[in-house]
């Protein structure tokens, strides 16, 4: 499988390509746990916290959004290093400062860390784009992202065993190595002068192309932030701590599972497909449940389609198909918007999480199923981004190697 992700490229290009999406990815899960580390210890008022996480996302966006604004202006003006730098400072704010005396520090951390992941996201994402071809983007975003969401929970299990001075001690040694061993990789961004045009974001957002996508990604993590608000709470009330443990340990080794083969299947089917397939079973799953969610049977099939559908929509809406439909060299501001459903809802999740708890369960996931299956409705009118001619060549592929293997077959009778 590997082999077949590595083919027609050096295993150095491979290396630097993953190096960069994995120290996106591991950062991010850095800041998100030591932010809630923060919360807890200091034990802030619902206020305090939407105001935390407020200058998070806020601080990321507006990063992202003027970053990905001034490359397309000067690709000289980018440095693949400077997000580093500030996930580094992070680090070290939560080491200079004394929490418990200098509450300053938290929200300190906060604007660093947001303006860190506003810096790298653009640039990571866009020079994975830069790198790959449409044909292969998905097969290579998949192991990559499954290797990396191998590792991620390590962080959670080191910051569960220690404290969080320990884990800002981790991180900061983490995020130092991961500048250094970048440095011998020596990532370039791809300069591209026949099509170094500036877009507005005027044009991207009105691109039939982008919003038809856009608006099925948006309304997903709307949905999903929304319900675990309320799914979380309700089964650790209904079926206990265990049972809630159980099912999402299941929903993360099936989500693992899935990432490990969409990006093959997207590959090979196309993206269109694979998301409607993925929206349609997890609105059936929502209605399962909505029907009656007190049968424990109906919550086994919904991790198990919830588990399947977060891997596909990571690995297509994240990683995949920002790339396919961006022009190569400028891509930051397609990444950049791409992403903001996703922060964004996490955000608004916080907000409204006291008052969801006064919604009927039935109401709740029968109202995420009609979403999720209206979301179906932008996806069928979305162009493809895998190319047709692609699609048919590996169709016409697995025929001949079907008719030869059925040849063979009678040869040898």
């Amino acid at each position: 499988m590997v082999k077949n992700v590595l083919r027609g490229m050096s295993s150095k290009e491979f290396l630097t390509q993953f190096l960069v999406l994995f120290l996106l990815f591991t950062c991010f899960q850095i800041s998100f746990i030591s932010m809630g580390g923060l919360l807890n210890f200091l034990n802030r008022s619902y206020v305090e916290r939407v105001m935390f996480y407020a200058a998070y996302y806020l601080s990321y966006a507006v990063v992202s959004i003027s970053y990905s604004i001034l490359t397309t202006k000067n690709f000289k003006i980018y440095n693949p290093y400077l997000w580093m730098f500030f996930a580094i400072i992070s680090s070290l704010i939560l080491l200079l400062f004394e929490i418990t005396e200098y509450t300053l520090c938290s929200f300190l951390y906060v604007l660093f860390a947001g303006s860190g992941l506003g810096l790298g996201l653009p640039y990571c994402l866009s020079y994975f784009a830069d790198h790959t071809e449409v044909k292969n983007r998905g097969r290579r975003g998949g192991i990559i992202f499954l290797l990396t969401s191998i590792v991620l929970p390590v962080f959670s299990i080191i910051y569960e065993l220690f404290n969080l001075k320990f884990f800002s001690i981790f991180s900061l040694f983490w995020t130092i190595g991961g500048l250094i061993l970048l440095s011998f990789f020596k990532p370039r961004k791809k300069e591209v002068e026949a099509e170094g045009r500036d877009i507005p974001f005027s044009y991207i957002l009105t691109t039939r192309e982008f919003y038809l996508y856009f608006v099925a990604w948006f309304i997903f993590s709307f949905i999903d932030n929304l319900e675990v608000s309320i799914l979380k709470p309700f089964i650790q009330e209904t079926f206990g701590e265990a049972f809630k443990a159980l099912m999402l340990n299941l929903s993360t080794l099936v989500m693992a599972f899935s990432i490990g083969i969409v990006g093959f299947l997207i590959d090979l089917y196309g993206r269109r497909r694979t998301l409607i397939f993925g929206f349609t079973t997890l609105g059936i799953a929502y209605a399962c449940i909505g029907i009656n969610p007190y049968n424990i049977v109906f919550w086994y099939f919904y991790f198990l389609i919830n588990g399947i559908a977060l891997g596909f929509f990571t690995v297509i809406f994240v990683l995949t198909i920002w790339g396919d439909i961006s022009p190569k060299g400028l891509r930051e501001k397609y990444y950049a918007v791409g992403s903001f459903p996703y922060f964004f809802m996490v955000f608004v999740s916080e907000i409204i999480a006291p008052y969801v708890a006064a919604i009927p369960v039935t109401a709740a996931f029968s109202f995420a199923s009609f979403f999720l299956f209206l979301a179906v409705i932008p996806l069928m009118y979305a162009p493809e981004t895998l190319p047709e001619k692609i699609i048919r060549q590996r169709e016409l592929k697995r025929y001949i190697e079907k008719a030869k293997k059925i040849r063979e077959k009678y040869e040898k009778q």
